[in-house]
Formats: C-alpha cells, sequence, structure tokens
C-alpha cells in the first residue's frame, strides 16, 4: 500500500525525501508548492501525513502550523535547522505531532514519518462518541465524518467538522471557550488566539440561513457557544 505525504519546502527537500521513501515500501512524497495551494490539497485530497521543513518564505512558521493544524489532523512533523529544546517544544504547541533537525539524513526522517503513519492508523479511541448525531434539521455521522443539513451535505474542513459534532454532543448546553480549545484543538491553541472564532463564522456560515443573525449557533458573550435545536 502507498502511503502520500504533502511537503511544504523546498524541491530539494521533495527530491530527496521521495528518494529515501520508495525504498522499504512506497511512500510518495508531494511538493505543496505555495501555501495556499499545499493548504487546498489537504482538503482535497487523500493523503496520509504532512512534512514542513522550516523556515518557511511565505508566511510564519507559527502561521502555517496554525493554517494547516486548522484544516487537517493528519500527522505532521516538521523538519528545523539544528531546532534546539525551545525550538521544538515550540512547534510541538504550534500543533505539530514531531520535530526533526534538518541535518538527519532523509531515511531517518522517512522513518519516522512512517512511525507516525502507522501511529495514527493504528490508533482507536478508548471511547467511541456516539455515531449519528441530531440537532434538528442537522444530522451528524461521526464515523463517515459527514454531515447534512436539510437532508443536504455539508461541505466541512476537518476542524469544521469536529467543532460541530463536539457542540452537536453537547446540544442545548454553553460550552466554555476553554473546553472547546482543550477537546477539539487538543490545546494547540492560546486562549485568546482567534481561530476558534473564525471557525465558528465559518460553520454559521453553512449551518445558518442568516449567519448575521444566528439562531442554531449562539455566543455566550464572555462564556463560549452553545448549539440548539430550533
Amino acid at each position: 500500500m502507498a502511503f502520500r505525504v504533502i511537503v511544504f519546502g523546498s524541491k530539494d527537500t521533495v527530491r530527496s525525501l521521495q528518494a529515501a521513501g520508495m525504498t522499504g515500501g512506497a511512500l510518495q512524497f508531494i511538493a505543496a508548492g505555495p501555501s495556499a495551494q499545499g493548504l487546498q490539497a489537504l482538503q482535497s485530497e487523500q493523503l496520509n501525513a504532512v512534512v514542513l521543513h522550516l523556515p518557511t518564505a511565505e508566511t510564519s512558521p507559527q502561521q502555517l502550523c496554525e493554517q494547516i493544524r486548522a484544516v487537517s489532523s493528519l500527522p505532521l512533523v516538521v523538519m528545523a535547522d539544528e531546532p534546539d529544546a525551545d525550538t521544538v517544544v515550540q512547534v510541538l504547541k504550534w500543533g505539530a505531532d514531531e520535530c526533526l533537525s534538518s541535518s538527519l539524513s532523509a531515511r531517518e526522517i522517512v522513518t519516522h514519518v512512517r512511525a507516525q503513519i502507522r501511529r495514527a492508523i493504528q490508533y482507536v479511541p478508548l471511547t467511541e462518541p456516539p455515531e449519528q448525531l441530531q440537532v434538528g434539521l442537522l444530522a451528524i455521522d461521526v464515523p463517515s465524518h459527514q454531515a447534512t443539513l436539510q437532508d443536504k451535505p455539508l461541505k466541512l474542513t476537518p476542524r469544521e467538522f469536529d467543532l460541530l459534532a463536539y457542540l452537536a454532543r453537547h446540544t442545548g448546553r454553553v460550552v466554555r471557550r476553554e473546553e472547546i480549545i482543550a477537546e477539539v484543538w487538543r490545546e494547540q491553541l492560546s486562549p485568546s488566539s482567534r481561530s476558534l472564532d473564525v471557525h465558528i463564522g465559518r460553520l454559521r456560515g453553512k449551518i445558518e440561513p442568516d449567519p448575521r443573525n444566528p439562531q442554531l449557533l449562539i455566543t455566550v458573550p464572555g462564556v463560549g457557544y452553545r448549539l440548539v435545536a430550533p
């Protein structure tokens, strides 16, 4: 079975990883291209992992990590030039699963990527969430990662789906911002981050008849959000 890994980095990085990836079992590394193009591919293509080679020219490393995490929960391996302990800690806080020195051989890096993919495939949660969630005319199928509104499919990013599913599990209850960040982002965001608000706005645009006057996804000022059945 061939696994596909998208690489945010130089062509030389992609070539060296690809050469090493074809040994010991097919592992295909593809270039992300410009950041926006790579982020779009994360949402539309069948991929198994992400490699990010720092530094990046287009945007800050933190911003790019957070953008990747906002649209994908795939294993994220970051390569950095001789990272010290502080750099490793920071990169992991941004949402990466592993931070490696780019001075490692391509073969070593590919081995780490393989291990991350293997863990992601083998991991099974101890407690399974409800398979079907229903909030009024909103239906959420957790195993298939699909949601519909009035039987019409919703086009949600992975993070939007996880956010909607978590709120649906607590329909009618006010869910605090800190709880959402801890459970949906796995504390990869700071409490002051605007990413949560951005995702709430995007969700409203997809489930509310009038996003400027929300009736389903309600803001409770200073506390958090509540999903209600009309």
